[in-house]
Protein backbone atom coordinates (compact mmCIF):
# COMPACT_ATOMS: atom_id res chain seq x y z
CA UNK A 1 0.00 0.00 0.00
CA UNK A 2 1.35 3.43 -0.95
CA UNK A 3 1.75 6.21 1.59
CA UNK A 4 -1.17 8.06 -0.03
CA UNK A 5 -3.39 4.97 0.07
CA UNK A 6 -2.44 4.33 3.69
CA UNK A 7 -3.30 7.92 4.61
CA UNK A 8 -6.63 7.65 2.82
CA UNK A 9 -7.36 4.40 4.67
CA UNK A 10 -6.65 6.03 8.05
CA UNK A 11 -8.76 9.08 7.18
CA UNK A 12 -11.73 6.92 6.17
CA UNK A 13 -11.53 4.83 9.33
CA UNK A 14 -11.32 7.93 11.54
CA UNK A 15 -14.28 9.48 9.75
CA UNK A 16 -16.28 6.31 10.31
CA UNK A 17 -15.37 6.21 14.00
CA UNK A 18 -16.27 9.86 14.46
CA UNK A 19 -19.65 9.16 12.88
CA UNK A 20 -20.23 6.46 15.48
CA UNK A 21 -19.34 8.51 18.54
CA UNK A 22 -17.43 11.72 17.90
CA UNK A 23 -13.97 12.34 19.31
CA UNK A 24 -14.80 10.35 22.45
CA UNK A 25 -15.76 7.42 20.25
CA UNK A 26 -12.43 7.59 18.43
CA UNK A 27 -10.52 7.69 21.73
CA UNK A 28 -12.48 4.72 23.05
CA UNK A 29 -11.82 2.70 19.90
CA UNK A 30 -8.10 3.47 20.01
CA UNK A 31 -7.97 2.39 23.66
CA UNK A 32 -9.85 -0.79 22.81
CA UNK A 33 -7.38 -1.67 20.04
CA UNK A 34 -4.38 -1.06 22.33
CA UNK A 35 -5.90 -3.20 25.07
CA UNK A 36 -6.83 -5.90 22.55
CA UNK A 37 -3.25 -6.12 21.26
CA UNK A 38 -1.54 -6.10 24.64
CA UNK A 39 -3.09 -6.94 28.01
CA UNK A 40 -5.98 -9.07 26.73
CA UNK A 41 -3.54 -11.58 25.23
CA UNK A 42 -2.12 -12.27 28.69
CA UNK A 43 -5.49 -13.02 30.29
CA UNK A 44 -7.38 -16.35 30.30
CA UNK A 45 -10.13 -16.76 27.73
CA UNK A 46 -13.75 -16.33 28.68
CA UNK A 47 -16.88 -16.70 26.52
CA UNK A 48 -16.72 -16.53 22.69
CA UNK A 49 -17.68 -13.39 20.79
CA UNK A 50 -20.76 -13.87 18.60
CA UNK A 51 -21.62 -12.05 15.38
CA UNK A 52 -25.07 -12.76 13.91
CA UNK A 53 -25.33 -15.46 16.57
CA UNK A 54 -22.25 -17.33 15.32
CA UNK A 55 -18.86 -17.70 17.03
CA UNK A 56 -16.14 -15.64 15.40
CA UNK A 57 -13.17 -17.50 16.81
CA UNK A 58 -12.55 -14.48 19.06
CA UNK A 59 -13.07 -14.59 22.82
CA UNK A 60 -13.57 -12.14 25.60
CA UNK A 61 -10.97 -12.23 28.35
CA UNK A 62 -11.45 -13.20 31.97
CA UNK A 63 -10.91 -9.63 33.17
CA UNK A 64 -13.25 -7.96 30.66
CA UNK A 65 -16.22 -7.91 33.04
CA UNK A 66 -14.52 -5.24 35.15
CA UNK A 67 -13.67 -2.98 32.23
CA UNK A 68 -15.67 -0.20 30.53
CA UNK A 69 -17.86 -1.57 27.75
CA UNK A 70 -15.87 0.39 25.14
CA UNK A 71 -12.81 -1.77 25.85
CA UNK A 72 -14.61 -5.11 25.67
CA UNK A 73 -15.31 -7.18 22.57
CA UNK A 74 -19.07 -7.04 22.17
CA UNK A 75 -21.47 -9.48 20.55
CA UNK A 76 -23.05 -8.06 17.38
CA UNK A 77 -26.39 -9.83 16.83
CA UNK A 78 -27.21 -7.68 13.77
CA UNK A 79 -23.81 -7.99 12.10
CA UNK A 80 -24.18 -7.98 8.28
CA UNK A 81 -27.92 -8.14 8.89
CA UNK A 82 -28.97 -7.73 5.27
CA UNK A 83 -26.65 -10.32 3.77
CA UNK A 84 -27.16 -12.79 6.62
CA UNK A 85 -30.93 -12.49 6.18
CA UNK A 86 -30.62 -12.99 2.42
CA UNK A 87 -28.38 -16.04 2.69
CA UNK A 88 -30.43 -17.77 5.37
CA UNK A 89 -33.50 -17.38 3.14
CA UNK A 90 -31.81 -18.35 -0.14
CA UNK A 91 -29.28 -21.13 0.51
CA UNK A 92 -30.64 -24.66 0.41
CA UNK A 93 -29.01 -27.93 1.54
CA UNK A 94 -26.63 -29.15 -1.15
CA UNK A 95 -26.22 -25.74 -2.79
CA UNK A 96 -22.99 -24.47 -4.30
CA UNK A 97 -22.42 -20.93 -3.00
CA UNK A 98 -19.85 -18.36 -4.10
CA UNK A 99 -18.92 -15.49 -1.75
CA UNK A 100 -16.90 -12.57 -3.11
CA UNK A 101 -15.57 -10.48 -0.24
CA UNK A 102 -15.58 -12.65 2.87
CA UNK A 103 -14.59 -10.00 5.43
CA UNK A 104 -14.30 -11.86 8.72
CA UNK A 105 -16.12 -14.92 7.41
CA UNK A 106 -19.51 -14.62 9.07
CA UNK A 107 -21.58 -14.67 5.87
CA UNK A 108 -19.37 -17.48 4.56
CA UNK A 109 -20.10 -19.50 7.69
CA UNK A 110 -23.83 -18.74 7.35
CA UNK A 111 -23.75 -20.03 3.76
CA UNK A 112 -21.75 -23.14 4.68
CA UNK A 113 -24.08 -24.03 7.54
CA UNK A 114 -27.16 -23.59 5.34
CA UNK A 115 -25.66 -25.59 2.45
CA UNK A 116 -24.85 -28.46 4.80
CA UNK A 117 -22.39 -31.28 4.33
CA UNK A 118 -23.64 -31.92 0.79
CA UNK A 119 -23.05 -28.32 -0.21
CA UNK A 120 -19.96 -26.25 -0.84
CA UNK A 121 -18.82 -22.64 -0.63
CA UNK A 122 -16.16 -20.98 -2.79
CA UNK A 123 -14.78 -17.69 -1.44
CA UNK A 124 -12.60 -14.87 -2.71
CA UNK A 125 -10.98 -12.30 -0.42
CA UNK A 126 -8.25 -9.83 -1.30
CA UNK A 127 -7.25 -8.82 2.23
CA UNK A 128 -4.80 -11.25 3.90
CA UNK A 129 -6.24 -10.26 7.26
CA UNK A 130 -9.67 -11.23 5.97
CA UNK A 131 -8.33 -14.62 4.91
CA UNK A 132 -7.00 -15.22 8.43
CA UNK A 133 -10.20 -14.02 10.09
CA UNK A 134 -12.38 -16.09 7.76
CA UNK A 135 -10.38 -19.26 8.41
CA UNK A 136 -10.72 -18.65 12.15
CA UNK A 137 -14.49 -18.13 11.89
CA UNK A 138 -14.97 -21.22 9.73
CA UNK A 139 -13.02 -23.35 12.20
CA UNK A 140 -15.07 -21.99 15.11
CA UNK A 141 -18.25 -23.06 13.30
CA UNK A 142 -16.94 -26.47 12.19
CA UNK A 143 -17.39 -25.82 8.46
CA UNK A 144 -13.82 -25.43 7.19
CA UNK A 145 -13.95 -28.66 5.18
CA UNK A 146 -16.79 -27.49 2.95
CA UNK A 147 -15.25 -24.11 2.05
CA UNK A 148 -12.61 -23.29 -0.59
CA UNK A 149 -10.95 -20.01 0.30
CA UNK A 150 -9.01 -18.08 -2.35
CA UNK A 151 -6.76 -15.08 -1.61
CA UNK A 152 -7.75 -13.12 -4.70
CA UNK A 153 -9.78 -10.18 -5.99
CA UNK A 154 -12.59 -10.66 -8.49
CA UNK A 155 -13.31 -8.20 -11.27
CA UNK A 156 -11.31 -5.16 -10.16
CA UNK A 157 -9.34 -4.10 -7.04
CA UNK A 158 -11.43 -0.98 -6.44
CA UNK A 159 -11.24 -0.86 -2.63
CA UNK A 160 -9.28 -3.72 -1.13
CA UNK A 161 -8.40 -3.58 2.55
CA UNK A 162 -5.17 -4.66 4.21
CA UNK A 163 -1.51 -3.70 3.99
CA UNK A 164 -0.69 -6.38 1.39
CA UNK A 165 -3.79 -7.05 -0.72
CA UNK A 166 -3.70 -9.83 -3.27
CA UNK A 167 -2.57 -8.90 -6.76
CA UNK A 168 -4.39 -11.87 -8.24
CA UNK A 169 -7.47 -10.67 -10.11
CA UNK A 170 -9.98 -13.33 -11.19
CA UNK A 171 -12.03 -12.39 -14.28
CA UNK A 172 -15.78 -12.48 -13.55
CA UNK A 173 -16.15 -14.73 -16.61
CA UNK A 174 -14.14 -17.39 -14.74
CA UNK A 175 -16.39 -17.63 -11.69
CA UNK A 176 -17.53 -21.22 -11.03
CA UNK A 177 -21.18 -22.20 -11.46
CA UNK A 178 -23.18 -21.44 -8.32
CA UNK A 179 -26.70 -21.72 -6.98
CA UNK A 180 -26.25 -18.61 -4.83
CA UNK A 181 -23.81 -15.74 -5.30
CA UNK A 182 -22.97 -13.14 -2.64
CA UNK A 183 -21.18 -9.91 -3.60
CA UNK A 184 -19.73 -7.70 -0.87
CA UNK A 185 -16.61 -6.39 -2.56
CA UNK A 186 -16.38 -2.63 -2.04
CA UNK A 187 -17.21 -1.34 -5.50
CA UNK A 188 -16.31 -4.38 -7.61
CA UNK A 189 -19.97 -5.39 -7.64
CA UNK A 190 -20.63 -3.47 -10.86
CA UNK A 191 -17.81 -4.89 -13.03
CA UNK A 192 -18.62 -8.38 -11.74
CA UNK A 193 -22.30 -8.08 -12.63
CA UNK A 194 -21.44 -6.56 -16.00
CA UNK A 195 -19.11 -9.37 -17.04
CA UNK A 196 -20.12 -12.56 -15.22
CA UNK A 197 -21.50 -15.37 -17.35
CA UNK A 198 -22.92 -17.56 -14.57
CA UNK A 199 -26.59 -17.23 -13.67
CA UNK A 200 -27.10 -18.32 -10.06
CA UNK A 201 -30.59 -18.94 -8.73
CA UNK A 202 -30.12 -16.04 -6.29
CA UNK A 203 -27.66 -13.13 -6.23
CA UNK A 204 -27.32 -11.13 -2.98
CA UNK A 205 -25.44 -7.85 -3.36
CA UNK A 206 -24.28 -5.30 -0.82
CA UNK A 207 -24.16 -2.09 -2.85
CA UNK A 208 -21.44 0.53 -2.35
CA UNK A 209 -22.42 3.80 -3.94
CA UNK A 210 -19.48 5.35 -2.12
CA UNK A 211 -17.13 3.20 -4.23
CA UNK A 212 -18.91 3.42 -7.56
CA UNK A 213 -21.48 0.64 -7.17
CA UNK A 214 -24.74 2.51 -6.42
CA UNK A 215 -27.93 0.62 -5.70
CA UNK A 216 -29.65 1.94 -8.82
CA UNK A 217 -26.91 0.63 -11.09
CA UNK A 218 -26.78 -2.73 -9.30
CA UNK A 219 -30.56 -3.10 -9.58
CA UNK A 220 -30.45 -2.32 -13.31
CA UNK A 221 -27.73 -4.92 -13.93
CA UNK A 222 -29.60 -7.61 -12.00
CA UNK A 223 -32.79 -6.87 -13.92
CA UNK A 224 -30.87 -6.94 -17.21
CA UNK A 225 -29.82 -10.48 -16.33
CA UNK A 226 -33.44 -11.49 -15.75
CA UNK A 227 -33.62 -11.27 -11.97
CA UNK A 228 -36.57 -10.01 -9.96
CA UNK A 229 -35.01 -7.66 -7.41
CA UNK A 230 -35.94 -7.12 -3.76
CA UNK A 231 -34.46 -4.35 -1.61
CA UNK A 232 -33.75 -5.50 1.95
CA UNK A 233 -32.80 -2.00 3.06
CA UNK A 234 -29.62 -0.79 4.71
CA UNK A 235 -26.89 -3.38 5.00
CA UNK A 236 -26.30 -2.57 8.68
CA UNK A 237 -29.45 -1.02 10.20
CA UNK A 238 -27.56 -0.13 13.39
CA UNK A 239 -25.32 2.11 11.25
CA UNK A 240 -28.12 3.75 9.28
CA UNK A 241 -26.42 7.11 8.81
CA UNK A 242 -23.23 5.54 7.45
CA UNK A 243 -25.21 3.28 5.10
CA UNK A 244 -27.42 6.12 3.88
CA UNK A 245 -24.45 8.37 3.13
CA UNK A 246 -22.57 5.57 1.36
CA UNK A 247 -25.62 4.05 -0.40
CA UNK A 248 -24.86 0.72 1.25
CA UNK A 249 -27.92 -1.50 0.83
CA UNK A 250 -28.63 -5.17 0.23
CA UNK A 251 -30.39 -6.08 -3.00
CA UNK A 252 -31.44 -9.66 -3.74
CA UNK A 253 -32.02 -10.87 -7.28
CA UNK A 254 -34.00 -14.10 -7.76
CA UNK A 255 -34.62 -15.87 -11.03
CA UNK A 256 -38.36 -16.11 -11.69
CA UNK A 257 -38.28 -19.90 -12.04
CA UNK A 258 -36.58 -20.21 -8.61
Amino acid sequence: MSALAALRDVREKLAFLRAQGGAAGVAAKVAAVLYDRSLRRLLPRAEPVLYAGLPTGLHRAWGDRWLPAALVRQDMPDFEHGLVTALRAAVRPGDAVTVIGTGNGITTAVAALAAGEAGSVTCYEGDPGGITATARTLAANGVSARVRLHHAVVGAPIRVYGAAPSRTVVPPEDLPPADVLELDCEGAEVPILERMTIRPRVVAVETHGCYGAPSGRVRALLERHGYAVSDLGFAEPQMERHCREGDIRVLVGARPEA
